[in-house]
């Protein structure tokens, strides 16, 4: 059966455009089903040095409670359990023993392209309660999870009867959903320094981008719809390994080796993630190969949009974290974002009455509020009665990029890029 669109994902894209989550969150669920439709059955092999990539990825949706997060997750999830031999992952695995048993259960065969049988192990989880997922009572999930993430061949874990068991040919995808705050009490300090955080892509976003009364499809949608099922079923029929074309080969290493310190994101934090962002790419990079046709190569362009998405999605990301590093008060720090977050200016007053149950004393906020005047996210405007706050950084619009709306976003209507970039450009101006 051949493809019905041209670009998986531009038209996903395009399905997605009238409803509330933030664009990122849609375009990176779309990037996400295309990886569990892939499974382990697709790879790229990048030599001795660094062995065979896999199409896998570990992303968390991050925004306030009521953010659209889980919104963005279903419709893509809808079209991911339509697959055959796609195995989904539960929330609530909640221990690493779980974890392991779905991935053994997980076990499918298939035929290579060049007539190979195969077996592997590919699990997808998609948390809607990722904070479920990554429970606090298993003491060993983190590290698992940090392994798995690298898909070896052979992988040796203790059981239960504390006797060594392997699992091979394994592949893991992970997709969740969470809040700053939860977020931070499940990735510690301890998860920072132990790899995981470098290995998972936060999308962050901050609440609803628009209001849709009547979410109701339309007959032009449905047929989009349809085609886009088809196609998935399509990109999940792949094997076998990626090809790079020398238009690749040539645009990376260019970008690899000019690359520095201080690309990336500025924060201490993902020192980890940055010395990573060229395994993301490559995963990246496969993806979007898949989304366009069957070909299996990956082409100067594709290098063009992974980096283009990458980067659109590292303008936030630090703000997964707020407040990790503030001891024990990064909780209520957190708490203090989301409420500025969700706002366009607010009163002194009225912040108080958010949190006075939470803060340890009058001074401790005013210390969050100057973080926030000092790293710019606010403006002080003093009258001889208030004090009035302006938020003067909101949520990243990715149709601010022009490459990405000529590309992952070029058959989302004019209309509706036109008020999401006005929307941007206001928002910078404030």
């Amino acid at each position: 059966m051949k493809r019905q669109l041209d670009d998986w994902l531009e038209n996903y894209m395009r399905f997605t455009q009238r409803t509330e989550p933030p664009t990122l969150y849609h375009l990176w669920s779309g990037i996400v089903a295309i990886s569990s439709a892939l499974r382990r059955k697709c790879y790229c092999n990048w030599g001795a040095l660094r062995g065979y990539v896999y199409p896998n990825l570990f992303v968390a949706l991050v925004g306030p409670p009521g953010g659209r997060k889980g919104t963005a997750m279903k419709i893509a999830k809808t079209m991911v359990q339509k697959l055959d031999d796609v195995s989904l992952g539960a929330d609530s695995y909640g221990s690493s023993q779980a974890l392991y048993k779905g991935i053994i259960n997980s076990e499918a065969s298939y035929i290579e392209r060049n007539g190979l049988a195969k077996k592997h192990k590919s699990l997808c989880v998609w948390a809607e309660e990722f904070n479920v997922f990554l429970s606090d009572r298993d003491m060993n999930l983190i590290s698992s999870l940090t392994d798995l993430f690298d898909c070896a061949d052979e992988w040796r874990y203790e059981s239960l009867a504390r006797k060594e068991e392997k699992i091979s040919n394994c592949f893991l995808t992970i997709f969740g959903a969470i809040t700053p705050s939860l977020l931070q009490a499940k990735l510690t300090q301890e998860a920072v320094g132990g790899g995981l955080l470098s290995r998972i892509i936060f999308v962050v976003g901050y609440g609803p981008i628009r209001r849709v009364a009547l979410p109701f499809t339309s007959e032009e949608e449905e047929i989009l719809n349809s085609k886009l099922n088809n196609d998935l079923q399509q990109i999940a029929q792949l094997s076998g390994p990626f090809k790079m074309e020398n238009s690749f080969f040539k645009k990376y290493a260019r970008w690899y080796e000019n690359s520095t310190a201080a690309d990336g994101i500025q924060d201490d934090k993902f020192m980890g993630y940055n010395s990573r962002r060229a395994l993301h790419l490559n995963k990246l990079c496969m993806v979007i190969s898949a989304s366009e046709n069957d070909d299996m190569l990956i082409k100067g362009h594709h290098f063009d949009k992974a980096l283009a998405i990458l980067e659109a999605t590292e303008k936030e990301m630090d703000n997964a974290f707020y407040g990790l590093g503030l001891s024990d008060r990064t909780g209520v720090y957190a708490k203090f974002l989301d409420f500025v977050k969700s706002r366009k200016e607010f009163t002194w007053t009225e912040l108080l009455q958010k949190l006075h149950q939470d803060i340890n004393s009058i001074d401790e906020l005013r210390g969050f509020i100057e973080i926030g005047v000092q790293s710019k996210l606010l403006k002080e405007e003093v009258s001889p009665t208030t004090s009035n706050y302006v938020v003067q950084k909101q949520d990243y619009v990715v149709s601010s990029n022009d490459y990405l709306i000529n590309t992952v976003l070029s058959k989302m209507d004019e209309n509706i890029k036109n008020k999401e970039s006005q929307n941007d450009d206001k928002k910078r101006s404030d």
